[in-house]
């Protein structure tokens, strides 16, 4: 037992290791870990579980026999030096991809003076690099969530300013844990290897050193942007919140109040 523990040990040191390694990497916009790797961890994990529980047993011997353990002892030896030696990696941890910038929304044609004049104003507000917060606020109806589609679709078709940009819908009855939720979807990141506790801190350092769009449509009361995980910041990250109320706008401290009245004319 002693063999094993020290085996998976070197395991668990490895699994630490890559860890390390793919969090370096994955910050790095392009980057996406391989599935060999993915599943390797994961196996490492289960194999520690293992490992754990079958030291209890050998240490209280209570119900089990001699015979039984020694089996049990083996094979997991066996799989343990087996999942060691395929921890070695060396063709690196992630592949390159192309980041996506995201996908068309495609909300219909821009028609009229008004709504020109006011695309204009919000985008004048997303490339003033000390706005970080824009807040788009009117009644129910008026063409504020037209304007914010436009906005998504200029940014992802093509910006330099931003990496591209992503709507997130918030309900009446939205939670943070929603809006985690659905952010983490379109980063393509796995949110349940960690208590939900932590969820806004993973979703800070995947999104540190991004530069994308947050849009957080339909919001009608407060959110802690800081406890969703978006970091904002300069040459960074920045949001547009959409709300019905201008309070709920200031309340989430943005920067600049674009009041849309209506899109006619």
């Amino acid at each position: 037992m002693d063999a094993l523990e020290m085996n998976m040990g070197m395991v668990s040191a490895r699994k630490a290791d890559i860890s390390g390694q793919l969090e370096q990497e994955e910050r790095r916009p392009g980057k996406k870990r391989k599935r060999e790797v993915d599943a390797w961890m994961r196996r490492a994990r289960s194999l520690e579980d293992q490992v754990h529980k079958l030291g209890r047993k050998v240490r209280e011997r209570r119900f089990f026999s001699c015979l039984v353990l020694a089996d049990q002892v083996s094979g997991l030896a066996t799989e343990v030096d087996k999942l060691h030696e395929k921890g070695r990696f060396d063709n690196c941890l992630t592949l390159d991809v192309k980041p996506a910038r995201g996908y068309e929304l495609q909300p219909g044609e821009l028609v009229g003076q008004a709504s020109q004049t006011k695309r204009n104003e919000i985008w004048d507000c997303l490339m003033n690099e000390e706005v970080l917060r824009v807040g788009i606020w009117g009644q129910a109806g008026v063409g504020k969530t037209f304007l914010a589609k436009h906005i998504h679709d200029q940014i992802v078709q093509h910006c330099p300013r931003f990496d591209g940009a992503y709507l997130v819908t918030v309900s009446q009855q939205g939670t943070v844990g929603m809006i985690q939720t659905d952010i983490a979807n379109y980063l393509e990141l796995d949110l349940t290897e960690v208590s939900c506790v932590y969820w806004g801190a993973r979703l800070k350092k995947a999104l540190q050193g991004r530069r994308l769009l947050f849009i957080l449509d339909d919001v009608g009361k407060y959110y802690s942007l800081k406890e969703v995980g978006i970091p904002l910041e300069r040459n960074g990250c920045k949001v547009i919140v959409a709300s019905r109320s201008s309070d709920v706008c200031k309340q989430m401290n943005c920067h600049k109040l674009v009041h849309v009245a209506s899109l006619a004319g």
